[in-house]
Order: C-alpha cells, then structure tokens, then sequence
C-alpha cells in the first residue's frame, strides 16, 4: 500500500526462480498504512474463536481501502483453522489520514452470526495512546485492556447506586399504595424505613 509493489507476486515470481523485478533504489515509500485482522473471536474474552456460520456480511470500500477477504454470506466459520474473516487494509497520506479511514472503513463493516474483533479494531482506532504512537508489542495486555477495565469500574458503581435508588423508590411507592390496617391512611414512611433490610435512602 505504501510502496506500490505487489509483494505476493514478486514472491511467486521469486519461487518460480524469476529474478525481482525492481531494485531497492527503484522502492519509494509514500503515505501510511494500517492494517486490522478481522477475526471471529472475542477480544473481552480472550480472543477466543467464535465459529459459526455468517448470517450477513457488508464490506467497507472507498479510496485507500482494501479488503482482502475469502469469506461470503452463508460461509462457516471452522473450529478447526484459524478463524481469519479479512486483512482490512487501509492508506492515507498520512497517518493521521489513515486512522480516519481505518475508522471509517471499521465502521462501514458488517459481519452477523458470529462474533468479530472489529469492536476491539474500533476501541484501538481511538485510544489515545495509539493516537499518539505510544504503543508496542505489550500495548494490548498492558496499556489498552488495563485501561479499559478502570474505565469500567466507575460505571459499575454508578450502576450500583442508581439500582439502589430505584429500588427505593419501588418500594416507597409500593408501601405508599398500601393502607394501614383498619385506619384508610397510608403507611407510615417514617415505620417503612426503619424497617430491617429496607435502603436507608431518603
């Protein structure tokens, strides 16, 4: 993509015993590719494979795209080979142009029946540490799913006060809806929430 040279063909030209057809001085770099591995295997998982069988499938185009796939709609996925779905590559001028497509491309990319590592190939696109090319071979276990996972806890709690609360509120109207034995008043609030086990939330 960067240098416009077909290097699968020149290496069957090579195992053929034909000779290169360029030379290194000939090879000019332009511009700047990404590639993603679009897999059916979950990244919250362990990237663990998902075969299964290909209900629908869409593929990202457009300039600088590349979408080097053998899979089709109704294709099964096998548990017994590596369970690639495409190479999805894409080029721009420059990085900053490549992730954009990248992000574009990514989001362009419907796969149905099984579940892809694109969500994941979606959350890299726009980390910032990958933005910013601070990232090696320990990116993904040591930086990305690290992140990730802090991230996570602040909304758990969220989650946990917000269900205590409408649990509350359950319950006080419940009670409210309640008469009082013999009285035709409602219950007492004061009585329900001195009760044992009731959410002290007022």
């Amino acid at each position: 993509m960067v240098t416009g040279v077909d290097i699968v063909k020149e290496q069957i030209r090579i195992a053929a015993g034909e000779k290169l057809s360029l030379r290194q001085e000939e090879i000019k770099q332009t511009g700047h590719a990404i590639e993603c591995r679009v897999y059916a295997e979950d990244p919250d998982n362990n990237f663990m494979p998902c075969p299964g069988l290909i209900t629908s499938l869409r593929t990202p185009g457009g300039p600088g795209v590349r979408d080097d796939s053998g899979v089709f709609e109704g294709f099964e996925i096998p548990i017994y080979y590596d369970p690639i779905i495409s190479k999805l590559v894409v080029w721009g001028k420059d990085r900053q142009e490549a992730v954009a497509r990248m992000k574009r491309a990514l989001n362009e990319y419907v796969v149905t029946g099984v579940k892809t590592s694109i969500p994941f190939h979606i959350r890299v696109m726009n980390n910032r540490h990958f933005l910013d090319g601070d990232f090696d071979t320990n990116f993904i276990d040591k930086v990305f799913f690290r992140e990730e996972s802090e991230r996570e806890l602040p909304h758990f709690e969220v989650a946990v006060i917000a269900g205590a609360i409408q649990l509350f509120l359950d319950e006080r109207k419940r009670a409210i809806s309640q008469r009082g034995p013999g009285t035709g008043e409602p219950a007492s609030m004061w009585k329900y929430a001195g009760r044992p086990g009731m959410p002290k939330i007022l």
